[in-house]
């Protein structure tokens, strides 16, 4: 098309794409757009500078090229954008203003293949108004069914998120998850943190080994704690947990499916390294503070604080610190010592309710009923999301909406709470639990490097007690002829 217009000799031409909207690859679509473009400039006798970009049109920050190109606006480089239509600009009602505030300042014309328009003139102004309202009422449509589409996408265990897990290949056709040949580094990684390695020292082992990220980088702190709470190496998928980028939703609105894809690690290894990693204080290695045996098991008994230790250098011994509130401290090799004796005297009282469990004769129900409750909880969920559509296509309205959500989100909490109950009477369960915790008392047995110079480190002493111990309860008050100690242990 010929615009005859004198005032325009130098455009932008901005192209985007969020998707491939008409079914030909986006590259191709983009390369359809450039051409047309460049021919309608040509055309126009304009000399033209391309800006193009894939981006979502959610919000100007995230689309570099469109960044560059206001930034050039502003500094009145063009005569007009070309673009092949005014949504590709922004579909976003507020990014839309800003960018037509910036237009209008600029005296800067928009034009497309069928229109210009200048914003200096109301008719113009009002219809583009109008035009980006549309796009923009279009735009939270495609977002809904697009946002839908990918919930039923993870409710059938597909994988939405995209780039796949370290370990892990997207098939294109099924959209399911296969292990790959780094499933064994992730694999290491699982067993090496469930043995007992620090983050740190794995770091270097794997540093040594020559095994990298999937870009080729070194492997970082964080990037570890990644890998270990990854339900996907379980083949779990858990998806919706967030609104946006940082909100958290509530639980039981996250969708979770067990067995979507091969498992790189079994559930319980899962479970111990995420347990180890998320509950064993790995921050005294990266803050040069040193691990003790005790570390982040100690309590003050009157205001609840943890109690750390600190090394008096003059006189060359170790103390349990001093809380705020008042309770005092003391040395810290004879507390250590009455902790281990404790500990090891504590695997009497588990092997006698360990003999006791493996006699009882009576019948264990707990997988029927476990089985049960899950039917029930997925048709909960299942009637969640049911609400959520009808409420979406404006089947109900807000009121009949958040009354339906309360019931279904209480029922699915209590089938949730009823389903820890059944595994927690799980007798298989309890018979494990009592064995784990027997080996790691016969763990302690021996020499600890702290009280005897040699023998176990006090990073490993300090996972095992992490495996015992709920916490340690410290009290030593003013006038008190000598300090407290009580122990709480786990299965208490």
């Amino acid at each position: 098309m010929l615009f005859n217009n004198e005032n325009i000799k130098h455009v932008a031409v901005y192209l985007r794409l969020s998707r491939d909207e008409e079914n030909q690859g986006i590259e191709q679509v983009l390369a359809n757009h450039r051409q047309a473009l460049i021919s309608l400039c040509k055309e126009n006798n304009w000399s033209y500078e391309l800006f193009e970009e894939v981006a979502s049109s959610r919000n100007i920050e995230d689309r570099e090229e469109m960044v560059k190109l206001l930034l050039k606006l502003q500094e009145k480089h063009f005569d007009a954008v070309v673009v092949m239509d005014i949504d590709r600009l922004s579909r976003n009602e507020f990014d839309s203003s800003v960018i037509k505030k910036i237009l209008f300042e600029t005296e800067t014309y928009i034009v497309t293949p069928y229109r210009l328009y200048d914003l200096t003139r109301d008719d113009d102004s009002l219809l583009l108004g109008i035009t980006s309202l549309i796009a923009s009422g279009e735009y939270k449509q495609i977002l809904k069914r697009m946002q839908r589409g990918k919930k039923f996408a993870q409710q059938q265990g597909l994988w939405t998120d995209g780039i796949a897990p370290l370990g892990y290949t997207k098939d294109p056709k099924t959209r399911k998850l296969f292990p790959n040949e780094r499933a064994k580094d992730v694999q290491f990684i699982f067993s090496e943190i469930v043995k007992g390695t620090t983050i740190p020292k794995l770091l270097k082992t794997l540093s040594s080994m020559g095994i990298k990220t999937r870009q080729g980088y070194e492997f970082k702190y964080n990037s570890i704690q990644r890998i270990i709470n990854n339900d996907a190496y379980k083949g779990t998928i858990a998806s919706n947990k967030t609104i946006g980028r940082y909100q958290l939703r509530p639980k039981e609105e996250w969708i979770i499916v067990h067995n979507a894809h091969p498992p790189i690690v079994d559930e319980d290894t899962w479970e111990k390294a995420n347990k180890i990693v998320n509950e064993y204080s790995f921050k005294a290695p990266r803050s040069k503070n040193r691990i003790y045996p005790t570390s982040n098991l100690v309590f003050c008994a009157n205001c609840g604080k943890v109690q750390g230790n600190n090394y008096h250098s003059h006189i060359d011994k170790f103390y349990i610190k001093h809380c705020k509130c008042g309770n005092r401290g003391f040395y810290y090799n004879p507390v250590l010592a009455m902790i281990k004796e404790e500990v090891l005297a504590y695997k009497e009282p588990l092997l006698k309710a360990l003999e006791t469990l493996e006699d009882t004769q009576q019948e264990d129900t707990t997988q029927f009923k476990k089985d049960k409750l899950i039917r029930q909880l997925n048709k909960a969920k299942k009637a969640l999301e049911k609400i959520l559509i009808m409420f979406e296509e404006d089947e109900i309205n807000i009121v009949t909406y958040r009354e339906r959500k309360a019931i279904r989100q209480e029922e699915i909490k209590l089938i949730e709470e009823e389903i820890v109950r059944v595994e927690n009477e799980d007798k298989s369960v309890k018979i494990n639990d009592l064995k784990e915790q027997i080996a790691a008392i016969d763990s302690l047995v021996g020499k600890w490097h702290f009280l005897d110079g040699e023998g176990y480190s006090d990073e490993k002493i300090n996972r095992l007690l992490h495996g015992l111990i709920s916490g340690i309860f410290w009290s030593y008050k003013k006038g008190a002829e000598s300090p407290k100690l009580i122990i709480r242990f786990k299965e208490e």
